[in-house]
C-alpha cells in the first residue's frame, strides 16, 4: 500500500514537471541564479540609451519592508518599468525617495550606489551585491528554489520584521482586518496533492489590496485559475516565479496529500 502511494506521488510530480516544461514561460522556467532572482532592471524615462538601467534587488528590501508597503502605499507598479520613476519624483519624496532621505535609508545624493557610472562600475555593483546577498543568506532559513531563502519562515520565526508603515505615507491598518483562513483547492490535474491557500501568510506581506479585487475575485472560488495562466505571469504568477518563491517549489502550495480511496 505504501509503495502504491509513493508511486502515485512520483507520477504526480512527473506530470507536473512535464506540465511546467511544456507550458512554463519567462522566469517560471528559466534558470536564475539565487542572488539575481527577483532583480528588476529599471530604465530611466527620457534618458533613452544614454544611461545604464538601475538594478533593483528585491532581496535587499524584502527583509525590511512588506510588499504591500511599496506596491500599495508607495504606488510602485507590479510590472517592471510600469511606474516611470523620475528623479524629480524621488526628490519630492515619492517612490524610492520616500525612504532614501538619509533617515530611513541612504540619501539620494549617494547616486552611484544605485546608478552605475559605466559598464565596469555596473559589474562592480553586481559583484558587491552578490557578496552582500551571500552574507545575508547565511543568516536566514534556506529553501530550495528562487533566492533559496525561506522568507515566510524568517518572518514567522522573528528573524526578520518587515516594516508595514511609513510615517506621512501609510495609513494605520484596522486591527479588525484579520484573515487567517486556510482554503483548500482541488487541482485540475488529477493525481496532484491538493492545494492549501493560506490567507494568513499572504496578509502579512500583501494585505488585501494587492490581490483583491483586481487579480482575484472577492468571492472564493470565482476566479478561473489555471497552471498555464500562472506560468504566464497571471494570478499567483504575478508574484510566484518572479519575486515570491518559485513555481517549481511545488509542495509549498500542493501540500495536502492526495486522498486515494483505494488505499486502506
Amino acid at each position: 500500500m505504501m509503495k502504491r502511494a509513493m508511486t502515485k506521488t512520483l507520477q504526480a510530480g512527473v506530470i507536473f514537471g512535464l506540465f511546467l516544461s511544456l507550458y512554463g514561460t519567462g522566469s517560471a522556467s528559466a534558470a536564475v541564479k539565487s542572488h539575481e532572482y527577483g532583480n528588476v532592471l529599471m530604465s530611466q524615462p527620457g534618458k533613452g540609451d544614454t544611461s545604464l538601467p538601475v538594478t533593483f534587488r528585491h532581496w535587499s528590501h524584502r527583509g525590511k519592508y512588506t510588499c504591500r508597503l511599496c506596491h500599495v502605499d508607495l504606488e510602485f507598479s507590479q510590472l517592471a518599468n510600469g511606474t516611470g520613476v523620475m528623479e524629480e519624483d524621488n526628490r519630492n519624496g515619492l517612490y524610492c525617495g520616500a525612504c532614501h532621505n538619509g533617515k530611513e535609508a541612504f540619501a539620494l545624493e549617494a547616486c552611484t550606489r544605485c546608478h552605475p557610472k559605466d559598464k565596469q562600475h555596473e559589474q562592480e555593483l553586481a559583484q558587491q551585491a552578490k557578496r552582500e546577498f551571500q552574507e545575508l543568506k547565511k543568516t536566514l532559513p534556506h529553501s530550495t528554489y528562487g533566492n533559496k531563502i525561506d522568507w515566510m519562515k524568517a518572518e514567522q520565526d522573528g528573524v526578520i520584521k518587515p516594516k508595514d508603515f511609513l510615517e506621512g505615507v501609510s495609513l494605520r491598518k484596522s486591527d479588525k482586518m484579520v484573515n487567517v483562513r486556510e482554503e483548500p483547492r482541488t487541482p485540475t490535474l488529477a493525481g496532484l496533492p491538493n492545494i492549501i491557500f493560506s490567507h494568513a501568510k499572504h496578509v502579512v506581506w500583501n494585505g488585501c489590496g494587492m490581490c483583491h479585487p483586481d487579480t482575484f475575485a472577492l468571492e472564493s472560488g470565482k476566479t478561473p485559475i489555471t497552471m498555464k495562466a500562472i506560468t504566464e505571469g497571471k494570478f499567483c504568477g504575478r508574484c510566484h516565479g518572479t519575486i515570491a518563491f518559485a513555481l517549481n517549489d511545488c509542495t509549498r502550495c500542493h501540500s495536502k496529500p492526495v486522498l486515494n480511496p483505494d488505499l486502506k
